[in-house]
């Protein structure tokens, strides 16, 4: 139960800063300066914390590696396409990609029915894809870099996952994958945009703030809720943040909510059912 209230609040935690960068009109800055905030925090807290054992220096460069390139992909997707629609279809497809790598590499074991679960959020997804989900379609060019994103949150949730089950300590491990992967945006913004970025964080500090604790909580829930139970299912569960995008969307951005994102959001929500209960 407690891991389950874990993934729930990093799910809302999740879907907050998604639609805080899709409503900003400078994503690459919001990234940017949502990476500084993470990574003063792994500065100050990198003193308190233990250093990773050596096998667990693998898992974790390899899910900072996915987790730059989930990042400027997601810069990309939302250019183009509504939060509603990009956000339910990157997210749609990780669940399946945690469940696979964990039924082939890891070992673990999942219920009939916690597959099946896991099985009803890519479909919902797919319903999106049908009209464009009631609102403007996605282009075709983008599909495969929003696969892409979800098969790149799929395998970096699914490395975090093995790397927390040989190494318990979530904290610890957050410090250090943060010092890793936070500092190539705000290099970037530094070098590319630096006078844009210097006037952000003097207009748009608190949202800079704002997007950089939800991204650090959120990650820290899910790390804790992995370590105490299954991380397909984990990783299955926190895309109830997807129904709370789609109303993020059509409340603050002015989406539409058409049939096809109601279907998607009630097979997430059945799904989640199907897994808990």
């Amino acid at each position: 139960m407690l891991a389950t209230s874990l993934v729930l609040v990093a799910a809302l935690l999740h879907a907050i800063w998604n639609t805080l960068i899709k409503f900003s009109g400078e994503r690459l800055l919001v990234i940017a300066s949502m990476d500084v905030v993470a990574l003063l925090f792994a500065v100050v807290m990198v003193a308190f914390v233990q250093v990773p054992p050596a096998e667990i220096w693998p898992w974790m460069l390899a899910s900072a590696g996915f987790e730059l390139i989930y990042r400027f992909l997601l810069i990309q997707a939302y250019r183009v396409g509504d939060l509603g629609l990009v956000y339910p279809l990157m997210r749609g497809l990780s669940p399946l990609v945690v469940l696979a790598l964990t039924l082939t590499f890891a070992g673990e074991t999942l219920s009939n029915q916690q597959i099946l679960g896991i099985m009803l959020i890519p479909c919902g997804m797919a319903c999106l894809l049908w009209q464009g989900g009631g609102g403007d379609r996605l282009p075709w060019s983008m599909l495969p870099v929003v696969a892409l994103i979800g098969l790149c949150i799929g395998c970096y949730t699914w490395l975090d996952g093995q790397a927390i089950r040989r190494w318990s300590q979530p904290l610890d491990y957050l410090v250090w994958l943060t010092l890793i992967s936070a500092w190539p945006f705000p290099l970037l913004a530094v070098v590319a945009r630096r006078a844009p970025f210097a006037l952000f964080w003097r207009t748009q500090w608190k949202l800079g703030l704002a997007v950089g604790f939800c991204v650090l909580f959120s990650y820290a829930l899910v790390l804790w809720a992995m370590q105490l139970g299954s991380v397909a299912e984990a990783a299955a569960l926190r895309e109830i943040s997807v129904i709370l995008v789609v109303l993020f969307g059509m409340r603050y951005l002015k989406e539409p909510f058409g049939g096809p994102r109601l279907l998607a959001c009630a097979l997430v929500l059945i799904g989640m059912l199907i897994m808990k209960f």
